[in-house]
């Protein structure tokens, strides 16, 4: 599936040209102005967003803002026609992931939204998103509240989806080699892990147990 954009920007070509540019690797939508985009940012899982600053009813500026108030942590990157460094550093400081200034290169613009989705971790699949470089995870906009243990459970299964993953792999990889308890373990924190994914909205099994032998991560069919 492909990772899933929003396109914000109040001019009507602009976002036509976004959409051919992009939509040959990515899943693209757009909003018109500010208000519009922070409807859509709650009701739709999208893997990163790109901002124009100046917009009418809530310019960009005030969407990094809204978005930071609600723990949004989609990954943005700001493409305006401001030029000024005071902009840039504004809005890396209100939280977003890059700045691109109008006129942009197409190719650049590809290379830098590839660039932040790996720096970020994107979303898994469908809602669940793995945020590797700060260690959190979310279910559509809901943030799970994990341990150590689950946090590093998950992207371990998630960085190799429908890999089998037997139980002393994982032991090695979370516990560490010297860990000299039994490998049933990874069981009770498998299910602690399923729990709260079920608990933050998510409905498909996602952990399938590999009979007699470990874990994987099952996609979304």
């Amino acid at each position: 599936m492909k990772p899933s954009i929003l396109v914000v920007d109040d001019e009507k070509e602009m976002r036509e040209m976004l959409i051919l540019i992009l939509e040959d690797e990515f899943s693209v939508s757009t909003a018109s102005d500010g208000k519009e985009a922070l409807k859509l940012l709650k009701s739709h899982p999208f893997d990163l967003c790109i901002l124009d600053l100046m917009m009418p009813y809530r310019d960009g500026m005030e969407v990094l803002g809204r978005l930071s108030e609600e723990n949004n942590r989609i990954p943005v990157i700001i493409l305006s026609a401001r030029t000024d460094p005071r902009d840039r550093v504004t809005g890396l400081e209100k939280g977003a992931d890059d700045y691109v200034i109008k006129p942009f290169d197409p190719n650049e613009l590809i290379a830098r939204v590839k660039s932040v989705l790996r720096r970020t971790g994107g979303r898994t699949d469908r809602g669940i998103r793995v945020d590797r470089e700060g260690r959190t995870a979310y279910v559509d906009r809901t943030e799970l509240k994990l341990t150590r243990i689950e946090f590093d459970l998950l992207e371990a299964l998630t960085s190799a989806p429908k890999r089998a993953w037997s139980r002393s792999e994982l032991v090695e990889r979370v516990w560490g080699l010297d860990f000299p308890g039994d490998e049933r373990i990874v069981d009770t924190h498998v299910k602690n892990l399923r729990e709260k994914l079920k608990k933050a909205g998510e409905t498909s099994e996602r952990i399938k147990t590999v009979w007699s032998y470990g874990y994987k991560w099952r996609s979304p069919s």
